[in-house]
């Protein structure tokens, strides 16, 4: 893929974000969300981190035109990551049930031992 097949697919991905969530330069940004849990905001600051090293653009708190919010969407893949850490799988898919269909999705579990 080249690089303007890149940046349209990014830019397509990221017509499915509320307006309010694509203001500024929110792109490779962590967003941290105070509802959290510390530990489940570090792994999500981890997994983020290689990301972006790897050169992928990312969106934290990524609120869908529908409502729904993901903690990790990763525009050059279509993927939303969602992190386990106190929610169950099955709330977890339960939720992811209602993100636009066009993204694949990962779940991540987070354990507690360090």
């Amino acid at each position: 893929m080249n690089r303007q097949d890149l940046m349209r697919k990014r830019n397509d991905a990221m017509r499915e974000i509320r307006y309010s969530n694509k203001v500024g330069s929110h792109r490779n940004c962590i967003r941290i969300n105070v509802n959290n849990s510390l530990r489940h905001e570090i792994a999500k600051l981890k997994i983020c981190y290689n990301l972006i090293k790897e050169g992928k653009e990312i969106i934290t708190e990524a609120i869908f035109n529908n409502g729904t919010r993901a903690d990790i969407l990763v525009l050059d893949d279509w993927k939303i990551i969602e992190v386990l850490y106190s929610e169950s799988e099955e709330s977890c898919l339960e939720k992811a049930s209602r993100y636009p269909d066009l993204f694949e999705l990962e779940m991540i579990k987070v354990n507690d031992n360090k």
